[in-house]
């Protein structure tokens, strides 16, 4: 018996180790650092941009549909900040053990799959507040038909274009984080192949 644990202790003394390399660590957190910060200021600058487009535009537009648009830029507004709130980890974190990290880099993974989860539902509500915001400017008649018409193709031939990418890519995304976090809890539980 004891050749035995002898002959398993030498193995397991020559099995190869490899070792971490801090730097490519270090460089690929710092990119999601990077690629997260990103994400934060173009979710804010694109509330900026209808908010400058209202602000030029508030005279034209009627209170029924200016109401509407604040209604809708509200909304949008709770999500970009809940949003943010979810990148949390990802923005903020600093020297801290292995083991915060490892926890931090699980939570962050989970919000990244709630972020694509909204993405990919935000699509379909897209289209219904479309559909709401212009079956409620055509009962009150805000605009003429004709002029409502060429708003809706116009509005619609963005959104058939911008809003299947987007259910790609969320998909996509949401696939890529569940595959990751699957890969994490095996490594993490020894389980890893």
């Amino acid at each position: 018996m004891s050749e035995h644990q002898d002959s398993l202790s030498q193995l397991w003394h020559n099995q190869k180790v490899e070792q971490a390399d801090l730097c490519e660590v270090t460089k690929k957190w710092r990119k999601v650092k990077l690629k997260q910060r990103f994400y934060v200021a173009l979710d804010f600058f694109s509330l900026s941009i209808p908010f400058a487009i209202l602000w030029v535009k508030a005279e034209q537009l009627d209170k029924f549909t200016l109401g509407l648009i604040f209604a809708v830029m509200s909304v949008s507004v709770v999500m970009v900040f809940y949003i943010t709130w979810l990148r949390r980890f990802s923005l903020g974190w600093s020297n801290v053990s292995t083991e915060q990290h490892i926890q931090q880099l699980q939570k962050q993974i989970q919000n990244n799959i709630k972020i694509a989860n909204l993405s990919l539902h935000s699509v379909w509500c897209v289209v219904l507040l479309l559909m709401v915001f212009y079956g409620t400017l055509y009962y009150f008649q805000v605009y003429p038909p004709e002029k409502l018409v060429e708003k809706m193709l116009l509005s619609g031939a963005i959104n058939a274009i911008a809003l299947p990418c987007i259910w790609v890519w969320a998909s996509r995304r949401k696939a890529r984080f569940n595959k990751e976090l699957i890969e994490l809890n095996h490594l993490l539980d020894g389980s890893a192949s």
